[in-house]
């Protein structure tokens, strides 16, 4: 979770990296540089690249606790997950067009679920996801929420 200053000064340097370099070739090193901090205070803050990213998808995909708190439906959750994702293309363009950055943002799908329901998403589940967003990102996010969601309902 990014909630000190320190971090968001890190993840917006991330951020400002990886609209310079492909994820594969972010290292540790371009991101203190450009947040200005140590790397011993990088890793203070997050074990690696991976647990970065995981870090920031994981708090874009809670911001629906702020409109609908942590009990809302899944529909409500998965449509705000979706708008966050759209309204930052840039960004997940770049993540989702890598694998292993993929690998970091299913990891915050995977909490969000752990956070909400006590468990995991399945195997199949995730794997819908993946292949959903991935599809979206190719295609520059150019389908509606709404037919995004139900190519998500219709995969699981």
């Amino acid at each position: 979770m990014i909630d000190s200053p320190t971090k968001k000064k890190i993840a917006d340097a991330f951020i400002e990296v990886l609209t310079q370099k492909p994820f594969s070739s972010i290292k540790v090193k371009d991101i203190v540089d450009v947040a200005g901090v140590s790397h011993m205070t990088f890793y203070r803050n997050f074990s690696d690249k991976y647990d970065l990213v995981e870090s920031i998808c994981f708090d874009d995909m809670m911001l629906f606790t702020k409109i609908y708190g942590r009990n809302a439906e899944w529909k409500a959750i998965t449509v705000c997950i979706l708008n966050t994702i759209q309204n930052n293309a840039s960004f997940y363009s770049r993540i989702l067009r890598d694998e292993e950055a993929t690998v970091s943002y299913l990891r915050a799908m995977n909490r969000v679920s752990g956070e909400l329901t006590g468990a995991c998403g399945s195997s199949t589940t995730s794997a819908a996801w993946k292949e959903t967003m991935q599809n979206w990102a190719r295609n520059g996010f150019a389908d509606s929420v709404e037919d995004v969601y139900i190519k998500l309902v219709g995969a699981m």
